[in-house]
């Protein structure tokens, strides 16, 4: 239940970020663009979760949620500045965005 109260404010600020590097980058004269394509491996519940997450990652500025592989055990994530550091990136979608949509009881899902 306490995952379900934070992940909004999570949320929003994660898509302030997102958008005010973007903008900086459409201002800037020089971009900071290090575009990836990440291979982030999920342990989610439920295909419902699955998709949450990939939902989420693609509503963020500057990612997209592209694919999954291995049977929806690997989310594929087009990041536009995951490139400096993906391993950061990965563990940054694991800890934060998966972690909190595997927390949250979804409508529709089935807890293993």
């Amino acid at each position: 239940m306490k995952a379900l109260l934070l992940f909004p404010f999570f949320y929003v600020f994660e898509i302030a970020l997102g958008a005010l590097r973007i903008a900086r980058d459409v201002l800037a004269p020089r971009p900071r663009l290090q575009p990836v394509l990440l291979r982030v491996p999920v342990d989610l519940p439920s295909n419902v979760h699955r998709l949450a997450l990939a939902a989420l990652v693609s509503m963020t500025p500057g990612t997209l949620s592209v694919d999954e592989a291995d049977e929806g055990r690997t989310l594929l994530v087009h990041s536009l500045y995951g490139g400096a550091d993906p391993e950061a990136e990965i563990r940054h979608i694991q800890e934060k965005y998966a972690a909190l949509v595997g927390s949250i009881r979804l409508p529709f899902s089935r807890h293993a």
